[in-house]
């Protein structure tokens, strides 16, 4: 789940505890809860004025994640497969003779 999806289920689920977010801070509090643990991390260094800059935030964190992610698979998969045909000194002596 993308970090903008959860943000969707978080305010949708807000609704149904609006004494547990009533102030700004406490939801920020609980929408870094739920998110996973190296973001949090990340997000946690900072102090964010309003809980709409901490999503954002956050948005933007975890679309560097998965791009670096990307790029990780992607080089190990291209490492994985070696194309070059090794030499073989048996082959080369055979070859000559």
């Amino acid at each position: 789940m993308t970090v903008a999806e959860y943000h969707d289920t978080f305010e949708q689920l807000a609704r149904y505890a609006p004494n547990d977010v009533t102030e700004d801070a406490d939801k920020q509090r609980l929408f870094m809860k739920g998110l996973y643990y190296e973001l949090r991390l990340q997000l946690a260094a900072n102090t964010y004025p309003t809980f709409q800059a901490l999503v954002n935030h956050a948005i933007v964190l975890d679309n560097m994640h998965k791009g670096q992610d990307k790029k990780r698979r992607m080089l190990a998969q291209g490492s994985g497969s070696n194309n070059h045909q090794r030499f073989n000194s048996q082959q080369s002596f055979q070859q000559r003779f």
